[in-house]
């Protein structure tokens, strides 16, 4: 293969990573739309209204449930859901692609091609939780869902960083940045379950594990300026940008009763830096 193939080849593979990231970005928002649009028990102090007083108060008729007016119409609610299926398509049939691509590649890049059959797992897995359980919304759905689709971006963000990295990033780096990404899904995990109002003791964990997340991510993003890669000190900038904000929008939402739209925001910025930090932390491998 030449030198302009080659050259070809990555910049064509660069396109694919890149559109998939920003599918799977589209896709995280608008499924976080259409959870946070259904209706709900009414909450007039986070977390308070979260939990067994939640249910407790349902049981007794006593907090109506509601869908958000903005986020909740009917019309809009019709288009979020058709935006959802197409990006959710495209997604796959962009998957798909890059695996056939690296697939025919020889030699095989094993360091690309793991995390792009990891994509195809999680896409796959996505589509038989969408067709088996339609709207439903047992914890266990929301989580699979929630989860998945963080992964699938965080591993997009992870393949465009080692296809644009000449480099690798510290181990030392990497083992941080893998134990504040393991921090902060459990930090996600337990605000999705306390949005549901699943379980009392969501909201609290998920709040004291916010005071232990958002400052390790912050050690990351710190300890990263020193990289000689340029590409994970890029990562650690966008990272060092996403911590304050992700702080200031969960104070916003907790401030404002959880008011959909916030969480809306939340939920989108929780994404974006669990991605960076998984792409940090996948961004030494000693096995490629």
């Amino acid at each position: 293969m030449t030198q302009a193939q080659q050259g070809g080849g990555r910049r064509g593979l660069l396109g694919l990573v890149a559109g998939i990231l920003v599918l799977m970005a589209c896709v995280v928002a608008a499924s976080a739309w259409l959870r946070l649009a259904q209706a709900r028990v009414d909450c007039g102090a986070w977390p308070a209204c979260r939990g067994s007083t939640a249910a407790l108060a349902e049981r007794a008729a006593l907090a109506a449930t509601r869908a958000d007016p903005q986020l909740g119409a009917a019309h809009t609610l019709e288009r979020v859901r058709g935006f959802h299926r197409v990006v959710a398509t495209l997604a796959l049939l962009g998957v798909v692609a890059l695996v056939v691509a690296l697939l025919r590649e020889r030699p095989r890049r094993p360091r690309l091609l793991r995390p792009a059959l990891g994509l195809l797992g999680l896409a796959l897995f996505l589509s038989a939780l969408g067709v088996v359980t339609p709207g439903s919304r047992a914890t266990a759905v929301l989580l699979g869902n929630l989860l998945g689709g963080f992964l699938m971006l965080a591993l997009a963000a992870t393949l465009l960083a080692r296809l644009l990295a000449s480099e690798p990033a510290t181990a030392r780096l990497a083992r941080r940045a893998a134990w504040a990404a393991a921090l902060w899904l459990a930090m996600c995990t337990l605000g999705a379950v306390s949005g549901a109002g699943g379980a009392h003791l969501a909201p609290p964990l998920h709040l004291a594990l916010a005071v232990l997340a958002l400052p390790f991510a912050a050690r990351v993003a710190w300890a990263s300026r020193t990289e000689t890669s340029s590409v994970a000190r890029a990562v650690g900038v966008v990272l060092a940008g996403l911590v304050p904000l992700q702080f200031v929008l969960g104070a916003l939402a907790a401030g404002q009763a959880a008011q959909p739209g916030w969480v809306l925001l939340h939920n989108s910025t929780a994404a974006w830096a669990g991605a960076a930090l998984l792409a940090l932390a996948a961004s030494h491998d000693s096995r490629a």
